[in-house]
């Protein structure tokens, strides 16, 4: 009974990637020069503003501190066509300061025109009046700038950490359980126990631009993990496990990102994709599944990002002792989930998901529906310290899920369903150590109210990582 507790928290699992990325420090700098020095007064409005501003550009043509206080309201208004007209007006004038190419860069590179931000920055970058700061932002932007030109672009993340948990097998937290609908004590070796692992984690992201005007790429990216648990050893397989497996998962995926209408809606991008994992527990296969996806990205505006997606995939269990009815666990998955992103303010990410996801097995007591809520917060800034090259990224999360089940397990209970709520708050901390090497730390806590006794319980993880980013 209590391993077919395990088992069922274990076949929930699956792989996750990194929740959406912050804008480039780099690029924040930027935007914050002198494109956001002369903000108007909050108690004008903004379209009397450009039309004041506009008139002065026409009476004083050769002013560039009208120039420029005509595109930072473009710019406000979201108009960055017409800031990139304004600050090129500029260019014709010889002695032009190096801080409009740098600043028409930015505007190139938030419209997605990367060819014509590289060719901005590598002129700004050989005018000698440039300052120092500024020098080093532009230098920044220039790298990745020119990592987005390239035909074929990999990517990726490396990670080595130690886990400490306080119940990583999800065991229930109660003195009682129910065993075929009778309420019994919980045996010693079933109760919470802590433990520690070891994890190493891969991901490798590789895009190729197909050099088309709908902007298509394909874009594959491949995630591996292993955890190994300093209580479990060996590969020896029993058909009531009470220490928690060592999982190996490798998770891939492949299609084609493209804009479908590249000038009626040059916002969305569409990724149809094909999927398979694969999880391993105590060195044998566990599961595999296959199917396919759609990714969607609708830029709402500038600062704010509406991601949705679908997936269909197709579980199948080994056949293994510790697996019962190995047959009729598996079958259809179906998820959809949607994420807002908003950035509200340089460098703070706020971002809501909502994720349905319903699993059919052969057998009902297996199949579940499940609804997730999550909102996240991320906040870059400057590090406190002087000798670490880079910025700060804290980040918090809280969450909750909700999971039903189709059928009664008449080994718990014959006449009750599941039904259980997990509860999930969390903090992580970035701190660069090199130019691409970083320290994570991470805190979560982790609690599962439900209606048996058998699947209710809690567990708290404190993550220390290595990573690496190439």
């Amino acid at each position: 009974m209590m391993r077919e507790c395990q088992l069922r928290r274990t076949s929930n699992f699956r792989p996750t990637s990194s929740a959406g990325l912050l804008l480039l420090a780099s690029l924040l700098g930027l935007s914050g020069t002198s494109l956001q020095a002369q903000t108007p007064p909050p108690d004008s409005s903004l379209d009397r503003q450009i039309d004041e501003a506009f008139q002065r550009v026409l009476k004083a043509p050769a002013d560039a501190s009208a120039g420029s206080s005509y595109a930072t309201l473009l710019v406000k208004a979201g108009n960055y066509e017409g800031a990139i007209a304004a600050l090129e007006r500029q260019l014709l004038d010889p002695q032009a300061p190096p801080t409009v190419r740098v600043e028409l860069a930015v505007l190139y590179y938030r419209l997605g025109s990367y060819a014509m931000s590289e060719s901005l920055l590598r002129l700004a970058l050989e005018d000698t009046r440039l300052t120092a700061d500024l020098r080093q932002q532009a230098d920044n932007l220039l790298r990745d700038v020119a990592f987005r030109n390239q035909t074929s672009q990999w990517s990726g993340l490396a990670m080595l950490g130690l886990r400490s948990q306080t119940n990583p097998s999800a065991r229930a937290s109660g003195d009682l359980v129910y065993s075929a609908g009778t309420l019994v004590p919980l045996p010693e070796q079933f109760k919470p126990k802590s433990d520690s692992d070891l994890q190493a984690m891969l991901r490798v992201d590789h895009r190729y631009d197909l050099g088309l005007q709908n902007g298509a790429a394909v874009v594959s990216s491949l995630v591996a993990q292993a955890i190994n648990f300093s209580s479990s050893s060996g590969r020896q397989l029993q058909a009531t496990q009470v220490k928690p497996y060592d999982l190996t998962v490798v998770d891939v995926t492949t299609g084609v990102r493209f804009k479908p209408s590249p000038l009626g809606a040059p916002e969305l991008t569409l990724r149809p994709y094909l999927g398979f994992a694969q999880i391993g527990a105590q060195g044998h296969n566990y599961l595999r599944n296959h199917g396919v996806g759609l990714e969607a990205d609708y830029r709402l505006n500038e600062r704010t990002l509406l991601s949705a997606g679908y997936e269909h995939r197709h579980y199948d269990y080994a056949q293994r002792i510790d697996v019962t009815d190995a047959a009729l666990r598996g079958g259809p998955d179906n998820s959809l989930r949607a994420r807002l992103s908003r950035e509200t303010g340089p460098g703070q990410v706020l971002s809501g998901e909502v994720v349905l996801r319903n699993h059919k097995a052969d057998k009902p007591l297996y199949s579940n529906n499940s609804q997730e809520v999550r909102l996240t917060y991320s906040l870059r800034y400057s590090s406190p310290w002087a000798a670490t090259p880079g910025d700060w990224v804290t980040s918090a999360w809280a969450g909750a899920t909700r999971r039903s089940y189709d059928g009664a397990d008449a080994a718990v209970h014959p006449q009750i369903l599941r039904r259980d709520t997990e509860w999930r708050v969390g903090l992580a901390h970035t701190v660069p150590v090199a130019s691409a090497w970083a320290l994570l730390l991470q805190l979560e806590h982790v609690r599962t109210n439900a209606n048996l006794p058998n699947y209710q319980n809690s567990n708290t993880s404190v993550l220390g990582a290595l990573t690496y980013r190439f």
